[in-house]
Formats: structure tokens, sequence, C-alpha cells
């Protein structure tokens, strides 16, 4: 489960640059600023980041459901991580769709 929980902080990780970088960008558009898209693309491409790191956190999780059941905690913990991560990408896009 260590696994799991590294890549819950890395995919973390991404989703915090990907908003900073859309928040950046929001702001630099609001001013006319022409660097403002580039923002855009790097929040974009933190965006893809966590979307990868997620998908191979759930392939993990598969092949580990598959060997023994995790504990209620443990399972919250990664329902909650999930939950979060869908929310926050969520938000992200709207950002970034300005």
């Amino acid at each position: 489960m260590k696994r799991i929980g590294k890549l819950v902080k890395m995919i973390d990780n991404e989703l915090h640059s990907a908003e900073e970088y859309a928040e950046k960008y929001i702001e630099m558009k609001a001013d006319g600023n022409s660097f403002s898209s580039k923002y855009k693309d790097l929040a974009n491409d933190r965006l893809k980041d966590a979307n990868i790191l997620h998908e191979i956190a759930v392939s993990e999780i598969t092949k580990l459901n598959q060997v023994f059941k995790p504990r209620a905690d443990m399972q919250n913990k990664w329902n909650e991580s999930h939950t979060a991560y869908v929310e926050k990408t969520n938000w992200i896009s709207e950002m970034l769709s300005m």
C-alpha cells in the first residue's frame, strides 16, 4: 500500500502545480498578457500527468484487490483521495475554460 500512497502524493503534487498554473493563466489573461496561454499549456500538462498517475494507481489497486481485501480505513482513504482528485481536476478544467 506504500506504492499507492506514493502515487497519491505524486497526483496531489501534479494537481497542486496545475492549479497554480491555472490561477496564473487567469491572472495573466485578465491583464492581457500574451504569455497567459503558456500557463494554460503548463496547467494542462500537469493535469495530463496527474491523469496518468491516477490510471496507474487504479491499476495497482485493482491488482491488489485480486490478492487481498483492503482494510476499511485503507479503502476509505483511497475513496477520499479519488473524490478529491475528481473535484480538483474538474475545478482546474473549469478555470482553464475561462
